[in-house]
């Protein structure tokens, strides 16, 4: 009787090694058959991260309507010996992400015309052409123990801010505007009121109220008419300051005229001034202690712009318009020192899993190279009463402080935060240790389920930015400006009656149109349009050089605007969006003792940024 034999056939290393061969040979084939199959995956999972950055972002504003800025302005930048002033330049197109630059040196400097240097390229180029926050706030905040302190605590949504002596201070906290009426005035004041006298001429007057006890200082923004050797065009004077303004027992005014405010330079002269431009707000005075004025706010950090108001300024009220009472507002202007540094808000996690995983997996790491090739020197993050360059930062938003660094480690490869305990004791929670605006110690606290912002670079350039409609428009009779419309054929400046016009930083967002008055052909009065969405557009091309909004659009028999039936065309014009824009940029390039190839170099890289951008029709609360 034959045995059968049971046998199972083992496979030798020689097959072993001969099956690797063949696939990598395979691999290897398709990726030189298909090189652009990573790149194609890669892409994907780049725009993944950036959905998922543009979503996180978007419900972290919609949760906080009232904090809404009022506009987030394009910059420029003008070299002077006092200091470089940061300027908002409403002709920037969205797309346009270039410094304007004569040259680049050896250390990443943007160099202007004259060789003076602005800045590193990387906080004056990309996301960061767009960085003037203006109208950050609302009411101010319900005062509550802050350390030591006690008041009502603002953290800015967009800090770091802008805080350098190389840098002219743009830094406004001011209240509700004031009520504007015409003339010169001819009784005392109140002090919710100002007076403009002669708008539409060179001899253009401000008067503003006078304080009974204390010196006060207001914001000014207008649009003013320049004539230079060129000929007259508009000036938009976003935020100047105008006083300190002496107190008087008697009250009264003092007067200045509007020219002290429009930056006029050798050769120039004013005009005019647009009366719907002119806006005046009382400013906040940053003090180093609290008196009974509730006009008054310390500024506890200059990096992250963490501020405290007095405490009697939460139950204050104020007069506006017509002497309605309301309560009292505050309102931040600043500059975004990088929208490179990303922003992240979550709470730390339960004590079983300590752990909380960053959207952006691979962070910068400081010292590294940057894209420039230069090493990576990080940002500022504050430390008790000191500042220290770090490439990672938690900041505390109950208090305004940061989680001491020994209480979290950070995988930077993988993006992800582990939390320490203190005491060892996952029964009490997470004990952490805070570092309060200008303390010299640590403070533990019970950090489970606390509000955290995570402040990191990822490698790769990415940026989150917020882009904002202007809330509100006001007509301009001419070229548009910051914030302003024009009727088109509603002056010399001409363009099509059919159309309204907008600056070119505002172009690709909506606005809401409360009433416009048209006619058809053939009709003896006006026709009304009410409360329609337009998008800004910029094609096709307008002989305006302008985006505009179309009328035809809704009613394609409109032949034109009427002004006679009402004495006006078009009012209570609002912003309607809030787009959140990701970028990042894989390449690379180097810098050299060339300036002009240098600059070459950058503008090439220029090209390799990426974008996905989210619209949302959002308004500030009360809007």
């Amino acid at each position: 009787m034959m045995k059968r034999w049971n046998r199972t056939a083992g496979t030798t290393l020689v097959e072993v090694l001969v099956v690797m061969v063949v696939f990598l040979i395979g691999i290897l084939a398709i990726l030189q058959t298909f090189p652009g199959g990573l790149r194609i995956l890669r892409n994907t999972r780049d725009e993944s991260v950036a959905a998922s950055l543009a979503r996180s972002e978007s419900e972290r504003l919609k949760g906080r309507p009232d904090r809404l800025p009022e506009m987030i302005l394009p910059v420029n930048y003008v070299w002077s010996a006092s200091g470089i002033a940061i300027v908002a330049d409403s002709a920037r197109r969205e797309g346009d992400l270039g410094p304007v630059a004569a040259a680049i040196d050896s250390d990443g400097q943007v160099l202007d015309g004259d060789g003076n240097a602005l800045g590193h390229w990387s906080y004056l180029s990309g996301p960061n052409v767009v960085r003037r926050v203006i109208g950050e706030g609302g009411r101010v905040p319900a005062p509550r123990p802050v350390g030591s302190l006690y008041g009502g605590l603002m953290v800015l949504q967009f800090a770091p801010v802008v805080f350098s002596p190389q840098y002219t201070e743009f830094f406004q906290v001011y209240g509700p505007d004031l009520s504007k009426r015409e003339g010169e005035p001819s009784f005392r004041p109140r002090d919710y009121e100002y007076f403009v006298d002669e708008w539409d001429s060179e001899s253009a007057t401000l008067y503003v109220p006078r304080d009974t006890v204390k010196p006060r200082t207001y914001r000014l923004a207008f649009t003013a008419w320049i004539r230079d050797s060129s000929g007259v065009r508009a000036r938009d004077i976003v935020d100047v300051n105008v006083g300190p303004v002496a107190p008087d027992s008697g009250g009264g005014f003092v007067s200045f005229p509007f020219s002290d405010f429009a930056g006029l330079q050798s050769g120039e002269s004013l005009v005019a001034v647009e009366w719907d431009t002119i806006r005046l707000s009382r400013l906040f005075d940053r003090v180093g202690a609290f008196s009974g004025d509730p006009y008054e706010y310390q500024l506890l950090d200059t990096s992250l712009g963490v501020l405290l108001f007095n405490p009697a300024a939460y139950n204050a009220t104020v007069r506006v318009g017509r002497g309605r009472v309301v309560p009292l507002t505050a309102r931040v202007n600043y500059d975004v020192l990088d929208w490179r540094i990303l922003r992240e808000e979550f709470r730390v996690p339960p004590a079983n899993e300590p752990w909380h995983k960053l959207v952006v997996g691979s962070l910068a790491v400081q010292g590294m190279s940057g894209a420039d090739g230069r090493p990576n020197p990080g940002f500022p993050v504050p430390f008790g009463n000191a500042v220290e360059n770090r490439d990672f930062g938690l900041v505390d938003l109950e208090t305004g402080g940061t989680v001491h660094p020994d209480s979290y480690t950070v995988d930077k490869s993988l993006g992800l935060v582990t939390f320490r305990d203190k005491d060892g004791d996952p029964g009490n929670g997470i004990q952490i240790d805070l570092m309060l605006p200008g303390a010299t110690a640590p403070t533990t606290v019970d950090g489970s389920g606390r509000a955290l912002r995570a402040l990191y670079q990822a490698s790769g350039q990415w940026a989150v930015q917020v882009l904002t409609a202007p809330a509100v428009f006001r007509q301009s009779w001419d070229r548009p400006g910051v914030a302003q419309f024009y009727v088109g054929g509603s002056s010399g400046f001409g363009g099509l009656p059919t159309r309204i016009y907008f600056p070119w930083m505002d172009a690709g967002k909506k606005v809401q149109i409360g009433e416009i008055v048209y006619r058809r052909a053939g009709d003896a009065t006006g026709r009304v349009l009410e409360g329609l969405d337009f998008l800004i557009q910029g094609a096709p091309a307008d002989p305006l050089g302008l985006p505009y909004v179309d009328i035809r659009s809704v009613d394609p028999e409109a032949v034109g605007f009427d002004f006679a039936t009402y004495g006006y065309a078009v009012r209570r014009v609002k912003g309607a969006s809030v787009s959140v824009r990701v970028l990042w940029n894989p390449a690379a390039f180097t810098l050299g003792p060339n300036v002009a190839d240098n600059l070459d170099a950058f503008n090439r890289w220029l090209g390799n940024w990426r974008v996905v951008k989210t619209d949302t029709f959002l308004q500030r609360s009360g809007d």
